[in-house]
């Protein structure tokens, strides 16, 4: 079957998800053309197909000639196939004639990397998936060539593989010691010139059994580990260096498994060692049992990411975030991207506003036992804004988490380096970063968290049994109390679902009694039929009964929850009285098997995060 066909083939049937294999979109980084109307770019990889604009998960340029919307894998894939979902309450035609590029040259901001595919249309409020056929890149720039426009896009998928061979070039590294400006990147810069000069040669000190590490981020299967030896002079040092695979850190890695000793590599010449599928996050190259200089022009390694993960797992990739304020689109998010890059215009910082006592917070969803935090501090200027800061750790939400016990104070972290603090297994939910007693700006490139889940329970206890719940109508003996009885039976015969009649905007509303901040609402639905009636519903939370509450603040919207499972929203500490669920604009029928919230209660000192 040719290319043409297997698209056609897609096109047509593709309106379920045309994808087979996991979307490797929502790991990467995005940037576009231009924003418009708050369409930032990361909404095109929030995991959300929602078509209408209003509902928060649509991308928007300016119109532009040429407007582009990139997004980076962080490493090259060999590119199946990449779904496109155009947005449905209007302007379905901005699209056609769009062109997906793929590549790895940021030449016109990857817009000259080789084409894919053309866009010829996709209907209003469906998706099309688009076949690539292992087209190799990074990037996966979507453009719109030879006319004025605006570009939007509702979600982004890719499927695909991992296709460069060398992981090494991703990894982080270090070294024993620097001498003669000889850094430790040199070895991972691909770039396997041999002469010193040439200035892609690690170097350390003299000193008694030098090494060199890298940081691959995660556990990999190890094939071979590829060297280039220096090639204008002294060569024979590396007579005798071992080669280290492992998870631990203990004698800087230098005491994991071994996979090779080099007994020797001619000047100048690359030579590969075979590791068989060794299992680590560290590959160190040490010269064992005397004084030597330790030089490198190039490490390559080949493996494939192994299904097991260290005991150094970072558990913040996991949680969610928020800070004070907001400053320089700098947002909370950018600390648990898993990526340490260190210049701010890099897209990978924080930044809140300068602000007395500036915050972060990381909840992590449940208690864990936090043995460490490693935090990476900004690179390109300002890394002593973050002295004196401190880290809390603990389940209270009291002065947004700051009042949590605190782990460690930071007294400096050099610029663009890492530090990892030891908390010694204290117990929290919640981590925060905080700059106490000065009017500051808070920024932080990476935050990394370890720890094992705690046999203990945060305060997210279900407040929404304590209240009183109503609804518009009652309908097959479904009364809103159902929703709150601690049942999630989701068979509706089995006397624990509500149920309105078919009418236009149905509600449900829960009467909390007091004000709360509300962290987070879980809902199950039905599973004998109708899971799709709750598509479209919204979340809203507030202290205000006009239009029987569902006026206020909106949480979220449900695009769609699975027939008979529960979906968490989080709602970042919204204050209210009251929780409402709402189909807004249809005739519809409300059915909610059980609704959940936890929170804590309010208090008039509290200031929402942003203001």
């Amino acid at each position: 079957m040719t290319p043409a066909v297997v698209f056609v083939l897609l096109a047509v049937l593709g309106q379920t998800s045309g994808q087979s294999g996991s979307n490797i979109a929502r790991g990467g980084r995005v940037t576009q053309s231009s924003v418009a109307f708050g369409g930032v770019p990361e909404r095109a990889i929030d995991g959300n197909q929602a078509r209408i604009y209003e509902q928060g998960s649509c991308t928007h340029t300016n119109l532009e000639s040429r407007p582009w919307w990139r997004l980076d894998l962080l490493t090259t894939y060999r590119i199946n196939t990449v779904t496109i979902t155009n947005r449905g309450d209007c302007c379905h035609d901005r699209l056609n004639g769009a062109e997906i590029r793929i590549g790895n040259s940021l030449n016109d901001n990857g817009n000259a990397n080789p084409r894919c595919q053309s866009i010829n249309s996709i209907p209003a409020g469906t998706f099309t998936t688009f076949v690539c056929n292992g087209m190799e890149g990074q990037y996966v720039n979507i453009v719109i060539p030879g006319r004025p426009e605006y570009l939007s896009l509702c979600e982004v998928e890719v499927t695909g593989q991992l296709a460069v061979s060398n992981i090494a070039q991703f990894g982080q590294v270090t070294q024993s010691s620097v001498a003669f400006g000889g850094v430790p990147k040199r070895a991972i810069d691909g770039n396997q010139a041999s002469n010193w000069n040439q200035g892609s040669c690690t170097h350390t000190n003299h000193e008694s059994r030098p090494w060199w590490r890298l940081d691959l981020l995660r556990t990999y299967k190890i094939n071979t580990v590829t060297i280039t030896n220096r090639g204008d002079c002294c060569h024979d040092r590396l007579n005798g260096a071992e080669i280290h695979i492992g998870n631990s850190l203990n004698d800087n890695g230098n005491v994991n498994p071994r996979c090779a000793v080099i007994h020797s590599i001619p000047a100048g010449i690359s030579k590969t060692f075979m590791c068989n599928g060794m299992e680590g996050q560290y590959v160190n190259i040490v010269i064992p049992g005397r004084p030597e200089y330790l030089t490198l022009c190039e490490v390559e390694v080949n493996g494939q990411p192994s299904g097991n993960t260290p005991n150094d797992q970072n558990i913040a990739r996991g949680g969610r975030v928020t800070q004070s304020s907001l400053g320089w689109h700098g947002l909370p998010e950018r600390a648990i991207d898993g990526s340490r890059a260190s210049i701010y215009g890099q897209g990978s910082c924080t930044h809140t506003s300068r602000q007395r006592k500036p915050w972060w917070r990381l909840d992590l969803l449940k208690t864990y036992k936090i043995n460490t935090v490693t935090i990476t501090n900004r690179k390109d200027c300002c890394h002593k804004r973050i002295n004196g800061a401190e880290i809390h750790i603990g389940n209270s939400l009291n002065d947004n988490g700051n009042a949590n016990p605190r782990c460690a104070v930071i007294q400096s972290i050099p610029a663009g380096t890492s530090k990892t603090f030891v908390c010694n297994g204290m117990e929290g939910q919640y981590v925060n970063i905080v700059i106490p007693g000065r009017p500051e700006y808070l920024t932080l490139c990476e935050v990394e968290v370890n720890g094992q889940p705690s046999g203990n329970t945060p305060n997210g206890a279900n407040i929404a049994k304590g209240g009183k719940a109503t609804q518009s109508s009652v309908g097959w003996d479904g009364p809103p109390e159902n929703a709150i009885d601690g049942n999630r039976a989701s068979i509706y015969g089995q006397g624990s679902c509500t149920h309105t009649q078919g009418q236009i905007k149905p509600w449900w509303r829960l009467d909390l009694l007091k004000k709360y901040k509300i962290d987070t609402v879980t809902i199950t639905n039905r599973k004998d039929c109708c899971h799709s009636r709750l598509n479209g519903a919204e979340i809203r939370i507030g202290n205000s009964l006009n239009d029987n509450g569902n006026a206020n603040p909106r949480c979220a919207i449900i695009s769609s929850i699975a027939a008979g499972t529960s979906k968490t929203f989080a709602c970042d500490l919204i204050e209210g009285q009251y929780v409402n669920i709402v189909i807004p604009g249809r005739k519809e029928y409300l059915t909610l098997c059980e609704v959940e919230v936890t929170g804590i209660e309010s208090d008039d000192s509290f200031e929402h995060p942003y203001g």
